[in-house]
């Protein structure tokens, strides 16, 4: 006698077909692809009964639809940390608790902003140019207004900007946490530090775009000569006084902190530079 099939809940239907979705969709490299998507596909990945499917997604462009607004929410590149990159915050917070000894003079703090900065925003810049995911994601901001219906559109621009936004109030906390560390304000408080991480994501964001678009042209001459001014390290300050490797888009991206931070005369140095 032939036993049935488990029977999988409709929520887990749902999450394990917006996986698998979501995989497929990666593997092609581009949200323009994702008409291309074939349904079947995606529930022989998922292991879920046809049926079942069919119940939640009568058809395939009520799929499509969904796939589309959860590769834009918590599906996305931020659904794994509040940062950019799951690493930044790592690398910055550990520069600082790993040199205590600098924090005590003006000089060692403005070393250890550069130094944050150097490893923190060349990792994130690293992090968009080789992440699928994150092309994935920009794709969809990119073609938002040729995409699917008016409702859907509306639903996919919110989940977009609602993850973002997730995002950037993680990395607000982050410079929070700089600017009592190492004594900073805001050089003009109509120049937030909102305003401060929106302009720097964006300009990372570019730099790895251009990156992408470089080396996707093989060895085109002109591709080549930005590829090779993006990635050859610029000499810029060292931990130790000493010149440092930094790439471009980290450098230009201290040009963005100095634009908005400078040194807070009535600073007290925290107890714990690690809290």
């Amino acid at each position: 006698m032939t036993s049935r099939p488990e029977r999988v809940p409709a929520e887990e239907v749902r999450q394990r077909m917006l996986d698998a979705g979501r995989e497929l969709a990666v593997e092609a490299g581009a949200a323009l692809t994702i008409e291309h998507l074939r349904l079947e596909e995606v529930i022989q990945r998922a292991r879920v009964p046809r049926s079942s499917v069919y119940r939640l997604w009568p058809y395939k462009d009520n799929f499509l639809d969904d796939l589309l607004v959860y590769l834009a929410g918590p599906g996305s590149w931020y659904r794994g940390s509040g940062t950019l990159d799951p690493e930044t915050s790592g690398i910055v917070t550990g520069v600082i608790t790993g040199n205590p000894g600098l924090l005590g003079t003006p000089e060692g703090r403005r070393a250890l902003l550069c130094e944050a900065t150097r490893l923190g925003a060349g990792r994130n810049y690293e992090a968009f140019s080789e992440s699928l995911t994150w092309r994935l994601h920009m794709a969809l901001a990119a073609t938002l207004g040729s995409t699917r219906a008016d409702e859907t559109r509306q639903k996919i621009a919110a989940a977009l900007e609602e993850w973002q936004a997730r995002s950037r109030e993680a990395q607000c906390a982050l410079y929070e946490y700089l600017k009592k560390t190492l004594g900073l304000r805001e050089r003009d408080p109509a120049r937030t530090v909102e305003h401060m991480v929106l302009a720097g994501g964006v300009m990372i964001q570019s730099f790895a775009l251009r990156n992408i678009q470089t080396a996707a042209a093989g060895s085109d001459p002109g591709a080549a000569a930005v590829g090779e001014l993006l990635n050859r390290p610029v000499p810029g300050p060292g931990l130790d006084g000493r010149p440092a490797a930094w790439n471009l888009a980290a450098y230009c991206y201290l040009a963005v902190l100095d634009a908005f931070l400078e040194p807070d005369p009535d600073w007290s140095a925290p107890e714990d530079p690690g809290a």
